[in-house]
């Protein structure tokens, strides 16, 4: 199984048609940036002065919805802890008007779904329109617990339509 990470979606589709081509397997795995808060991907990078490439951004969401045989991952969904952590801020690309909005709709679908911050954002994942295999560290046996215990989690449509309502316009950053 051939996969790649941090690229446009363009790029990656220009790979799998050259394979197809050819007669070679393509890229059957992708791994990006996804969390249930919508960073922007208009600020240049290091890698890419047009944006940050290695994002799930709303063209590649878009790309995997037509793509179905594509399996995405998710690295870092839990944001090294900044979702429960006061200690770890978010960097400048949250910083938007609909971040706050959506970290109080995730409060409020934690506290009626009975489960943790974490366990939302993981299971809102997993359970998308396009379902993602999140990719999650942990540095103690309570922290692997609780992910593994969002696979269990069942988001009613109400809580996702919750969740995926909040913060309107700006998930097109």
């Amino acid at each position: 199984m051939l996969g790649a990470s941090n690229h446009w979606a363009w790029r990656v589709e220009r790979v799998r048609t050259l394979a197809a081509a050819a007669g070679l397997p393509g890229y059957e795995v992708l791994q990006y940036h996804h969390t249930y808060l919508r960073q922007r991907t208009d600020l240049p990078t290091l890698r890419s002065p047009d944006g940050d490439l290695g994002v799930a951004s709303g063209d590649l969401l878009s790309y995997l919805r037509e793509e179905p045989r594509l399996t995405p991952v998710a690295y870092s969904p839990l944001l090294g802890g900044a979702y429960v952590r006061s200690d770890k801020p978010l960097g400048p690309e949250f910083d938007h008007v609909g971040t706050p909005a959506r970290r109080a709709a995730l409060r409020e679908v934690a506290a009626d779904a009975g489960a943790t911050v974490n366990q939302v954002v993981l299971a809102w994942l997993m359970g998308g329109d396009v379902p993602m295999i999140p990719l999650v560290g942990a540095s103690s046996v309570a922290q692997l617990e609780e992910s593994l215990a969002a696979v269990d989690l069942e988001l009613t449509p109400g809580r996702r339509a919750r969740l995926d309502a909040a913060g309107g316009s700006e998930a097109g950053l």
